[in-house]
């Protein structure tokens, strides 16, 4: 009787070992897991963090461009309506430099000009000048002009009084008043020029505004990545890489024409172009009833497939500048940054415009030449060889009226490119040279484990959008992910 007791308490000892050592295993188990769960949420913390400050780097890098305004262009703002001069003899042809010119010949006279090329209204001004180029004509008492400009269409603020020789001459005046967009775009703004004195007649060979502005182009350290060397060591993890693109470098999907989504497609590779890119516009609605709110949401659209969607989807965008100002043809449009799209949007600008077989090629690559060396800094100048003008005026496998094609198509302002020019419609969009929205891409990576973080970023700091003229609510984009 007492081995039997004795066997049954070496069983229950047994079992009971064996139930502790399981439950002290899967303690340790347990703990162990648990521990390594913190240590594996630590490090998802830890890469993050890393990834933002990759992102904080960026926005530095943007907002400092912007401060310091690294790359500069100045243009000349001619005006389209003389329509309010008195008693002028020719007035149009004080909109263009060039031999022809409007005549004051008594001091009643007034030459009067308003409505200026709208290209840059999205560039960050820095100063604007009046100019007016004019010269008295014969001998006698001579004649002082006078140069004035109207904010409210009838006080009128004296900038200039000049008196003339017989030599054709630029004057200018800085007006730090006139350093707003909304200013030099109102119906209520214009110039006058009038004599004060004197009995000489005044011919005027123009009168313009010359805007001083910031630019954006591949050649700054934003685009470049020579603001830093990476990888980045910080926290005990890095900061793989840093990307930062121009959103005004891509085509916009809510403002784009059929033409241009459907050279675009064509160029990136994607069937059935023309079909895809009439599904885009019916999509959006003829009066953008139904407007894109972000570039995932191309995958709707009938007919795009996955791997459509993959294709395009770094060319196009909802949140790069939309230019309310525009002309031709009425309505807002979302230019291009020359300086910054990449050639197939460049060629895409040119598709439609029924120039002669490669010539688009062509043209979107001597732009990309050009840009490497000199980036462009504006549609027209008188005193810049940096023009797009100028630029296509040089270019010799166009013809005279692919020439008038293009400047037109590129320039969205009530003035033809060339003095006395037919023109023709705007098929694509304009061209810009400043960007004011940024796409930045920073990746992480923490032993084997690496994170992304995508966002956008506003050169003012703005993180907030919006993604049509009208629309009242602005949001934000961001994406994260493990890889």
């Amino acid at each position: 009787m007492m081995r039997n007791n004795k066997g049954f308490v070496l069983l229950l000892t047994f079992i009971f070992m064996t139930i502790l050592t399981v439950f002290t295993g899967a303690l340790i188990y347990m703990t162990t897991a648990d521990m390594k769960n913190a240590a594996s949420q630590s490090d998802d913390v830890n890469l993050g963090s890393l990834a933002d400050a990759g992102i904080d780097r960026a926005h530095r890098e943007i907002r400092d461009d912007y401060l310091t305004t690294t790359s500069t262009g100045a243009a000349d703002l001619r005006g389209a309506d003389t329509s309010l001069s008195v008693s002028l003899g020719s007035p149009g042809n004080m909109r263009y430099i060039d031999t022809s010119n409007a005549a004051i010949n008594a001091d009643t006279d007034q030459a009067i000009l308003r409505t200026f090329d709208s290209n840059y209204t999205n560039t960050r001004i820095m100063s604007v000048e009046i100019h007016v180029r004019a010269a008295r004509a014969g001998a006698g008492t001579g004649a002082t002009m006078q140069i004035d400009y109207t904010t409210d269409g009838s006080t009128y603020t004296i900038v200039i009084t000049q008196a003339l020789t017989t030599t054709m001459t630029d004057y200018s005046a800085t007006v730090a008043a006139l350093a707003s967009w909304s200013t030099m775009m109102s119906s209520n703004f214009r110039l006058r020029a009038i004599r004060t004195a004197g009995d000489r007649n005044i011919n005027i060979d123009a009168m313009y505004l010359r805007v001083n502005y910031g630019i954006d182009t591949l050649k700054e350290s934003w685009a470049t990545g020579s603001y830093a060397v990476f990888p980045i060591s910080l926290n005990g993890g890095t900061i793989q890489s840093i990307t930062i693109t121009d959103e005004e470098s891509k085509v916009h999907l809510n403002y784009a024409s059929q033409p241009l989504l459907q050279d675009l497609l064509t160029n990136l590779g994607v069937a059935s172009a023309a079909i895809k890119a009439t599904n885009i516009v019916n999509y959006r609605g003829a009066l953008l009833t139904n407007p894109f709110d972000s570039v995932e949401e191309l995958q709707q659209v009938t007919g795009i497939t996955a791997s459509d969607y993959s294709a395009v989807k770094n060319y196009f965008t909802v949140y790069s500048f939309v230019n309310s100002n525009v002309y031709r043809p009425t309505g807002p449009r979302a230019p291009v940054n020359i300086n910054t799209a990449p050639f197939e949007v460049l060629k895409a600008l040119f598709d439609s415009l029924g120039l002669e077989a490669g010539d688009s090629t062509s043209l979107a690559n001597d732009i990309i030449t050009f840009r490497n060396s000199t980036p462009f800094t504006c549609f027209y100048s008188s005193s810049s060889a940096t023009d797009f003008y100028d630029f296509v005026n040089g270019i010799s496998y166009l013809t005279a009226d692919e020439r008038n094609i293009v400047l037109d198509n590129c320039d969205p302002s009530s003035l033809i490119p060339v003095s006395g020019y037919a023109g023709y419609n705007c098929t694509t969009t304009e061209l810009c040279y400043a960007s004011g929205i940024f796409y930045a891409e920073a990746l992480s990576q923490l032993g084997a484990r690496k994170f992304r973080v995508k966002t956008l970023i506003g050169n003012d700091g703005s993180h907030t959008f919006t993604t049509y003229t009208g629309d009242t609510t602005a949001s934000g984009w961001r994406k994260e992910n493990f890889e």
